[in-house]
Order: structure tokens, then sequence, then C-alpha cells
């Protein structure tokens, strides 16, 4: 379900950029590219440091990017643009923020958008363009799919981690309760073993803490 919610996204835009060009619109590209990229600037801004292509991994600045890299090719001589490449970076961009999947959807569909294109002037060019964007996307998904294993990975750790720390508190609290209740009925030697009990759970607390 969130593969067709994030490719519906990339869908939208295509067509948005689409009947944009083909309307009288398309007088106004320059004005709405401005507006995208102050909203854009907002959006990144109101995330707070984090990266510039993800914005937070949201739908909306996939959908903004894809939306202002499309129309600035379109206005810059579209497949002859000297901008085309940007496309081979956002294919990259959205196999990392959305589903690996959604990179096939975006080069099928920026294939679609430029194929009537391709005659004007070098078809040959063209159409070599266009396979390459074809061609990268299984690597563009590979790489995806390996930076989510990892981000994965990262969140699992974190978790342990916040396991570990949440046990030695827990603990901890049992064992300080156990003191203060029977100290008058535990000997010596128990109260010794208590209390490496409690060396150890913060050393855990700790170790966890710094890792």
């Amino acid at each position: 379900m969130k593969l067709v919610r994030q490719s519906a996204v990339l869908i939208l835009s295509f067509v948005i950029v689409f009947l944009w060009q083909k309307t009288e619109l398309s007088a106004f590209t320059v004005p709405f590219l401005g507006l995208l990229i102050t909203v854009y600037l907002i959006v990144s801004t109101r995330k707070k440091g984090k990266a510039f292509l993800t914005l937070g991994g949201g739908p909306l600045g996939i959908f903004i990017l894809t939306t202002l890299v499309l129309l600035l090719i379109f206005s810059t001589e579209g497949i002859n643009s000297a901008l085309f490449f940007l496309l081979y970076f956002v294919g990259f961009g959205i196999a990392f923020v959305f589903e690996p999947a959604t990179t096939f959807v975006f080069a099928i569909a920026s294939f679609l958008l430029f194929f009537p294109d391709t005659s004007r002037p070098d078809a040959v060019n063209n159409l070599l363009k266009l396979g390459s964007l074809l061609l990268i996307s299984p690597l563009a998904y590979f790489f995806g799919k390996e930076y989510r294993k990892s981000d994965k990975q990262d969140e699992e750790i974190e978790k342990l981690k916040e396991r570990s720390v949440d046990s030695a508190d827990t603990i901890s609290e049992d064992i300080e309760e156990v003191i203060k209740d029977e100290k008058q009925n535990l000997k010596d030697k128990d109260m010794g073993k208590l209390n490496e009990v409690l060396e150890e759970t913060e050393d855990l607390r700790q170790e966890a803490k710094e890792n």
C-alpha cells in the first residue's frame, strides 16, 4: 500500500508537468519555478537540518523536487537540456527516500514523458539518454534496498540499547528496594552480591548510553 501511495505521488507530479506544458500555463513556468523553490526552501528550513533531498522522508519533498526538476528541464530545451542529467540523481534519491521499487515508476514515467521529443534533433542520442535512465533503475533499486537494510539495522540496535537501559533501571530499582526492605535480614555476603549486581547494571547502563 505504501508503494502505491508513493507511486501515486510521482505519477501526479508527471501528470501536472505534462498538462502544464500542453496548456497556456507553460507561459508562467518561470514564476511557478520560483514559487516551487520558495516552498521547497521553507519546508527544508522547517525540517531543521534534515537532508535537503529527503525533507524528512516525506512525500511532499519528493513531489516538489520532481516537479521542479522536470519543469526546469522542459524550460531549457526539454530532452536536449543540459539539466537532463538531474533526472539520474532524482532517480537515485527516490530509491533512498521512497520504497526502492518506486525508482522504476519514476524511470518509466520519465521515458513516457520525454519519448515524443526523442526525434528532435538527434533521435539516437535522445533514445540513449532515456535508455540509460531505464538502465540505472536496477542499480538505484539495489542501493536503495541496501540503504534500507542498513537503516533498519541501526533502528534495531537503537531499540536494543533502549531495552538494555530499561532493563538495567528495572533491575537496579528492584535490588535497591530489596536492600531497603530486607537490609536487617540480609547477611554481609548477600549484601555484597547485591551490590555487585548493582555495579554491573550501572556498567551496562553506561555502556548502552555510550555506544
